[in-house]
């Protein structure tokens, strides 16, 4: 049987398609020019080359025969050389745009990526402080209605009120705690002036009652306006709190240090006794403090007490690196109902830091405690003239205790003191006098008002501006009694006269 294949290729035939095959591919050749110069096929047009060279001799040979078996990666075109130099020339400006363009779709999309995380640090910054905000606000308080915006630069004042009632203990004549604060950041200097709850106010209902009834009567803003009158100032700002969230700022700023120069042991502050020296309050222990009142000097010492541990507070809270501080104000803003915000309370923290470094000055509102009559509880009476001269020394930036300073200088023995009794009180004027020549005063003498009247005040009443302050000093150092410029209406040989009222125990 006769077997049907494909026809063998003759070596003519494999010759023919080489040779087709050479013309239609870039070998590892250079066709020459019959003058010897190579060139490209573009501009030989259809003629031939005579000759192929290769490097090995036997190559050529059969090249020239129309075999060609290798074709090199790095055969050239068809084209000039001229041209060819045209178009790797625009090629490397090709590459070299997209290799900046590139470089400018990288460089945009570092430039979009740093301000998506930024966009994402501003946001989640914003909404920090949206919530802390949120927890500071002062809800349904009517606060804002008697607040007064300071002028710029100006040191501003703030009432920082604390409900320290527990259902631990009895209620307590203190547990309202009420102190103003003077704050200049630009001299650094902080002055705290406590107000005894119990101080008698005029609010606006006309009658007088005790500050810690002013909420009752009007909200915060008439406990704004009744402070304020009672000191000559106006709040700028206003911050309450109660014992619980006292107790929780304690503990979130774990513990405020205080130096207790005597021990506390008040049964009705609590159940807890603090010895006296250095130690760190938590919570409960701090409550304790600030609730005590059976000092020797009670009013002076518990507001020198509350007044201490306000500021180691503060010191606390702001003595920590980085956010620790914005933390804290965070993670307290919870349990404090205030106007300010809380980018205002870490500005403010940041003004006073190291705030161990600030110039800290406290003081309570002069005067004495008066029993009520008939069962009614007792009242704090004001020194007004004490109050004045104390109040000219906060305001001007200097220490509260700087105008007792000038009444501690006063020589009394220098001074001469004329006494009558207007109390209606048998022997009220002999008791005045011996205190007042146990002080060093020099008492002239002691009697009766001419006129028989029953003052409801004790009056210290000076002629010569020279005595304005001994008889500040008088009234200092009896705790009672109103310095009243006499001129013309009250004749005394002495220095000072002194009519007691019904309103002086001696």
């Amino acid at each position: 049987m006769a077997l049907h294949g494909r026809k063998a290729s003759s070596a003519s035939r494999t010759r023919r398609v080489t040779r087709r095959v050479n013309d239609s591919m870039i070998g590892s050749h250079v066709e020459r020019s019959p003058s010897g110069r190579p060139r490209h096929a573009a501009s030989a047009g259809a003629e031939r080359a005579s000759r192929v060279d290769f490097s090995d001799s036997r190559r050529s040979r059969r090249a020239n025969r129309g075999m060609v078996e290798q074709v090199d990666v790095a055969a050239t075109s068809g084209e000039s050389d001229s041209d060819f130099a045209r178009r790797r020339s625009r090629r490397g400006y090709v590459e070299e745009i997209q290799a900046r363009t590139r470089r400018r779709k990288m460089a945009f999309l570092g430039a979009v990526a740093a301000l998506v995380v930024v966009v994402a640090a501003v946001a989640g910054t914003m909404a920090f402080f949206a919530w802390s905000d949120s927890q500071l606000s002062l809800g349904d308080s009517n606060a804002k209605e008697a607040l007064v915006a300071a002028e710029d630069g100006a040191a501003s004042y703030a009432l920082l009120v604390a409900d320290l009632t527990t259902g631990a203990t009895a209620p307590n004549d203190t547990d309202k705690a009420y102190m103003a604060v003077r704050i200049d950041a630009a001299s650094r200097v902080l002055t705290f002036v406590t107000i005894p709850s119990s101080v008698a106010v005029e609010l606006s209902d006309g009658e007088r009652h005790a500050l810690s009834d002013a909420q009752s009567v009007g909200g915060d803003a008439e406990l704004l306006r009744a402070a304020g009158a009672l000191l000559g100032i106006e709040f700028s700002h206003f911050a309450s709190t109660n014992a619980e969230g006292l107790s929780r700022l304690v503990d979130i700023v774990g513990g405020v240090p205080v130096e207790l120069s005597e021990e506390v042991d008040d049964p009705r502050a609590g159940t807890r006794v603090l010895a006296a020296g250095a130690q760190t309050l938590d919570g409960a222990q701090a409550l304790t403090l600030l609730r005590a009142s059976n000092y020797a000097d009670a009013l002076e010492t518990q507001a020198k007490m509350r007044a201490l541990f306000t500021v180691n507070l503060a010191e606390r809270a702001a003595s920590g690196e980085g956010l620790a501080f914005p933390s804290v104000v965070a993670d307290g803003s919870a349990f404090v109902s205030t106007d300010w915000t809380s980018g205002q309370i870490i500005a403010m923290g940041d003004a006073f830091s190291p705030l161990t470094d600030a110039t800290v000055y406290a003081a309570v509102v002069p005067g004495r405690t008066v029993d009520g009559e008939d069962g009614a509880p007792a009242t704090f009476e004001v020194a007004g003239d004490e109050l004045a001269s104390m109040m000219e020394a906060v305001k001007s930036g200097q220490s509260p205790q700087a105008a007792e300073a000038d009444l501690a200088n006063v020589d009394r023995s220098l001074v001469t003191v004329e006494v009558r009794n207007g109390s209606g009180i048998q022997g009220a004027a002999a008791r005045c006098g011996e205190l007042l020549t146990s002080d060093g005063y020099e008492v002239a003498s002691v009697g009766n008002v001419d006129d028989g009247a029953v003052y409801p005040e004790t009056l210290v009443i000076y002629k010569d501006e020279a005595f304005e302050i001994a008889a500040k000093a008088i009234v200092s150092d009896l705790s009672a009694g109103r310095v009243v410029n006499g001129g013309d209406f009250y004749h005394f040989d002495t220095n000072v006269l002194v009519i007691i009222g019904s309103d002086w125990i001696g």
